[in-house]
Order: structure tokens, then C-alpha cells, then sequence
């Protein structure tokens, strides 16, 4: 339990570090570390302690993401993207990038293939869980706008 504490504070703090480097509005700079937070944690639980596999974390975490961007960005009338970018930002695989160019510099190909095509397929399925959400999202939107103007027309 102090490990997922300790995990969420840093996911938290990293979160915020990258709004203001983004130049997030200060307004959305909680709610995008909260959801930056939520998201980490679940892509950690997901990696670590449910199916040991990176890209269902990956996923998940970009699902979580997505989400929580969603609402925030719906209840304080803002873009999701100024709640999105910095909150991915704890799920970008940097070290995979690392350990790529490290293995590639020890003119160790194979390894650093491998890094290289985990870390692509990590960055892909942190886009497909936003993709997913956000189209989702997108079209319970527009069923919920058709109802209402159906409903407005019946009246």
C-alpha cells in the first residue's frame, strides 16, 4: 500500500511538473495530476500485479486517462487536451527509448530491437485506450444531442 502511495505522489508531482512546462492553464494543473495519477496507478497495478504485461497497463492507463479527461473537461468547460497532455505524460515509456538507444550505442542490435518494438507497442496502446475513450465518448455525445433535439421537436 506505501508503494501505490508512494507511486501516486510522484505520478501526481511529475503530472504538475509537466503542465507548467506545457504551460497548462493553472486552473486544470489538480485535475490533470489527479488524472495523471489515477492513470499511472492503474497502468502500474494492471503491469505489476493483475496480468504482468506492459501494453494491458498501457491500455488501461490511456483508458483511465481518457476518461477522467473526458469529465474534467466537461464539468470545468475546458479542452480535453489541456487535461490529457500532461496526465500521459507518466505513461510515456522514456526508459524503453533509453534502453534502445543504449543497446543500439553497445552495438547490441537485437536487444535494442526488442526495447524498440516494446516501446513503439507501448506508445501505441496508450493511443489506442485515449482512441478508443474519446471516440467513445464522442458518440454518446451525439446520441445524447440527437435525443435531446428529438425531444425538443416532439414538444
Amino acid at each position: 500500500m506505501t508503494q501505490l502511495l508512494f507511486h501516486f505522489g510522484v505520478a501526481f508531482f511529475a503530472t504538475i511538473a509537466f503542465g507548467i512546462v506545457f504551460y497548462a492553464p493553472p486552473k486544470t494543473l489538480p485535475c490533470s495530476a489527479l488524472t495523471g495519477a489515477c492513470g499511472y496507478i492503474a497502468y502500474y497495478i494492471m503491469s505489476n500485479y493483475m496480468v504482468n504485461s506492459d501494453i494491458m497497463g498501457c491500455v488501461l492507463g490511456g483508458v483511465i486517462i481518457a476518461l477522467m479527461s473526458e469529465f474534467f473537461a466537461f464539468i470545468q468547460k475546458n479542452p480535453v487536451t489541456a487535461y490529457e497532455m500532461p496526465a500521459i505524460m507518466p505513461l510515456v515509456p522514456g526508459i524503453g527509448l533509453y534502453r534502445t538507444m543504449i543497446s543500439f550505442l553497445e552495438k547490441n542490435t537485437i536487444e535494442g530491437v526488442n526495447y524498440l518494438f516494446q516501446t513503439i507497442l507501448c506508445a501505441g496502446s496508450i493511443a489506442i485506450g485515449l482512441i478508443l475513450t474519446e471516440a467513445a465518448a464522442q458518440v454518446w455525445l451525439r446520441k445524447k444531442d440527437k435525443a435531446e433535439e428529438n425531444a425538443e421537436n416532439n414538444s
